[in-house]
């Protein structure tokens, strides 16, 4: 008897198993990148009636085209999913803004309560918002 352990041959992969893995992925990282986009909308506000940039549907697909190397089919059949569901997470946001902004406010009240007249002045200028005021930069409205 030989003291080397057999050597266990790994289970082969089947087509089924990799499509799942992919599919998993993809949706994983569209999850990843619109949770990162409504986060972003809420940090900085909306920056007109656009909100998302029409490029980053397109920059998700180009992403996952140069990391899963589609074939053309795919990259359409890809497009399409990432397309549809963007217009829904457009509308999701939309229905969800005006209860942020809504919370927001309530928060900023329940702060105001707390403070001397004297934090409630510098609190003005640093109050939480969907957005930054009109005129000054990110920069200025985070201080």
């Amino acid at each position: 008897m030989s003291s080397e352990p057999a050597a266990i041959a790994p289970p082969p992969r089947s087509s089924k198993t990799i499509v799942i893995a992919v599919i998993v992925v993809i949706v994983a990282f569209v999850s990843g990148a619109a949770a990162g986009v409504l986060l972003e909308h809420l940090r900085i506000g909306r920056r007109g009636p656009g909100h998302m940039p029409r490029f980053v549907p397109r920059m998700m697909v180009r992403h996952l085209d140069r990391t899963l190397d589609f074939t053309p089919e795919q990259r359409a059949k890809v497009e399409e999913i990432v397309m549809r569901h963007h217009q829904r997470i457009e509308a999701l946001n939309e229905s969800v803004r005006p209860r942020v902004r809504q919370e927001l406010e309530a928060v900023n009240r329940e702060i105001e309560a707390l403070l001397t007249p004297e934090q409630r002045r510098k609190f003005e200028k640093m109050r939480l918002r969907l957005g930054h005021r009109e005129g000054r930069s990110r920069r200025e409205s985070t201080r």
